[in-house]
């Protein structure tokens, strides 16, 4: 199973988008650990690790008195080889790799326990290398005789899974120090000694940040030298939205002052509505004393919604419903996302996360959310593209203007007119469903 589709439209993201919201991803993550790595280096507190868990220590003594906790390190050793294993094949390894990689080394360390013990440490460093560098060219073995022309191995891809494995290295010792220095406030190459809490926090910090960076340099790694990745950004963004510009600039010009004055009350009342909202969502991080960890949540939420398009994201048919839902929801995350002192990289993933699902929730519109209450406030988007002037034939000769069939002016004109989905769908014996869906694709065609 390959980590990416190598279609370009896949059933969930496009590989383009994914590209551009893991890039987004990464550049957040790394930018934030140099500033918390800053902080802690110059005496702050706000991100030294703080947290202890009776349980756990209880759980660590019951695996110590039995010897059982090395079979717990590993596996956190184990979800390591996992994740660089999957960057340098390029693809999910098959789990007979994993589980030989976690039972022979327990097995060894069970017997030289029993022989001599003690497992030494020189084999618990080199072993995880032996599995890198034997894997590849079994799993090129493998490929190979699945090929009806059996070639012959290849010592440069062979070559190329060293490279990465090199770089997945460099990233890993990288990581580790930075986590370090963010959570103990000191900078050291030393391995440090953590209870079994203290470990499976450094972990999950240290494993989705590694798991993002590396898929995202996959991602940047299959679009090299294709141009479509931001070509096609710019066609969107560029040309497109120049060529509309332009022509709403024309068509302002011949607007009466009352048409002006109604488009500057309606951006004045969108801008005045978005910061109440935004003061409404501060309240309860304010009052939890996590007003950082939810404005880094927020700008992470807000950057991937961005790049995966704010129009192709789910909306609220009516303002207040959207805030209250708003409010509701970071409400939720701001008691779900943790204190920095415990974890930075969850504020990010959670962010991410929720722009990733609300883009879902639009483009699958069967889904139950969308269907029952989630439909985009498409009238207020076509009255902003149009500069307010919805007459027949204004908006008629725009969507011919853009391209837009026969249909599609046809479904544009009708919904302009003030007709309810319902109708239109009656109308033009639709579904209520195929008629959302027409309607979205002809807007989304129009304001491209």
């Amino acid at each position: 199973m390959k980590l990416f589709n190598s279609k370009e439209d896949s059933l969930y993201l496009t590989r383009m988008q994914w590209t551009k919201v893991f890039t987004a991803f990464s550049i957040m993550i790394i930018a934030l650990y140099i500033v918390a790595m800053v902080a802690s280096l110059l005496g702050s507190k706000y991100f030294i690790l703080n947290y202890q868990n009776s349980q756990m220590d209880r759980i660590q003594e019951w695996l110590v008195n039995y010897n059982l906790y090395p079979l717990v390190m590993d596996l956190f050793m184990t979800l390591e080889f996992t994740i660089v294993i999957s960057f340098v094949l390029k693809k999910i390894p098959k789990i007979w790799y994993v589980l030989a990689f976690y039972t022979i080394p327990m097995i060894l360390y069970y017997i030289m326990h029993l022989i001599f013990g003690e497992f030494p440490d020189i084999i618990r460093a080199t072993y995880p290398f032996l599995f890198y560098l034997i894997i590849p060219i079994i799993q090129q073995c493998i490929d190979n005789r699945k090929d009806v022309y059996r070639p012959k191995f290849s010592w440069k891809k062979y070559g190329f899974c060293i490279v990465r494995l090199l770089i997945a290295t460099a990233i890993t010792f990288v990581l580790q120090i930075m986590i370090y220095v963010i959570k103990d406030g000191t900078f050291t190459l030393e391995n440090k000694v953590m209870n079994l809490s203290a470990h499976f926090i450094y972990t999950l910090e240290y494993d989705i940040a590694l798991s993002v960076i590396l898929y995202t340099i996959l991602l940047l790694y299959r679009e090299k030298g294709d141009s479509k990745l931001w070509a096609t950004s710019q066609d969107h963004g560029g040309s497109s939205q120049t060529s509309t510009k332009q022509s709403q600039k024309s068509l302002r010009k011949n607007l009466t002052k009352t048409q002006k004055r109604k488009i500057r009350l309606l951006y004045l009342r969108v801008y005045l509505t978005q910061i109440c909202a935004f003061l409404l969502l501060m309240v309860l991080p304010f009052l939890l004393g996590k007003v950082l960890e939810f404005l880094v949540m927020y700008l992470a939420f807000a950057i991937a919604r961005y790049l995966l398009g704010f129009k192709y994201s789910l909306h609220y048919k009516k303002e207040s419903m959207c805030i209250t839902v708003g409010v509701i929801v970071f409400g939720i995350l701001s008691l779900a996302v943790p204190f920095f002192y415990v974890t930075l990289v969850l504020a990010i993933t959670l962010g991410v996360s929720l722009a990733i699902l609300l883009h879902l929730s639009y483009k699958y519109k069967g889904m139950f959310l969308f269907a029952q209450v989630a439909k985009p406030d498409k009238f207020a988007l076509l009255y902003t593209f149009f500069d307010g002037n919805l007459e027949y034939r204004h908006v008629k000769q725009m969507c011919i203007y853009k391209g837009l069939n026969q249909e599609e002016t046809k479904l544009i004109c009708e919904y302009t007119e003030g007709n309810k989905i319902s109708y239109i769908a009656w109308k033009n014996n639709y579904s209520v469903r195929m008629t959302i869906y027409k309607l979205d694709e002809a807007i989304a065609k129009l304001t491209k």
